[in-house]
């Protein structure tokens, strides 16, 4: 496991472990624009850190899917 301290993991791990459904979809925007932001930057990343970026972005995007599929069931 990759413990590293990127500028984008604080933002990621917020979107992780929040748990309240009505913030998820910011947490997890803010989360991958920081991301983004991150790949943008001039900076080279090394392997540990663009693995690490990769792993993020599909946490986020099942985390994403995740919280549109509870959403969106019906209540019973």
């Amino acid at each position: 496991m990759n413990t590293r301290a990127y500028p984008w993991r604080t933002t990621f791990l917020c979107a992780v472990f929040e748990t309240e459904l009505g913030n998820m979809p910011a947490r997890i925007s803010k989360a991958s624009k920081a991301i983004e932001a991150r790949l943008a930057e001039p900076a080279q990343l090394d392997d540990v850190e663009r693995r690490a970026i990769e792993d993020a972005r599909k946490g986020l995007a099942t985390l994403s899917s995740e919280t549109v599929s509870v959403v969106a069931a019906p209540k019973r």
